[in-house]
C-alpha cells in the first residue's frame, strides 16, 4: 500500500509500520492465491490500520491478526 493511501492521522512511524506489516502479510497471503487481490489487500490493510489505531505495534501480531481476518478464522 503506498504511503499516500494510509490514513494521514497516523504519524510517520506508524505509517511505516503499517506499510511494512502489510507487505509482510501480503507475501504470506499470496501463497493462498486470492481470487480478488485488490479486495484482499484492502482488507489486510484495513485490519492493520484498525489495530495500530488502537495501539498495537507488534509487527508479528499485526500480520497474524490481518491474515486471520482475511482467511475468515482458518
Amino acid at each position: 500500500m503506498p504511503l499516500n493511501e494510509i490514513p494521514t492521522y497516523l504519524n510517520s512511524e506508524t505509517r511505516r509500520l503499517v506499510d511494512l506489516t502489510l507487505e509482510r502479510a501480503w507475501l504470506e497471503r499470496e501463497n493462498d492465491a486470492p481470487a480478488d487481490a485488490i479486495r484482499e489487500r484492502r482488507k489486510i490493510a484495513g485490519t492493520i490500520v484498525a489495530l495500530v489505531s488502537v495501539g498495537e505495534s507488534d509487527p508479528a501480531k499485526l500480520v497474524r491478526f490481518a491474515l486471520h481476518a482475511v482467511r475468515g478464522g482458518r
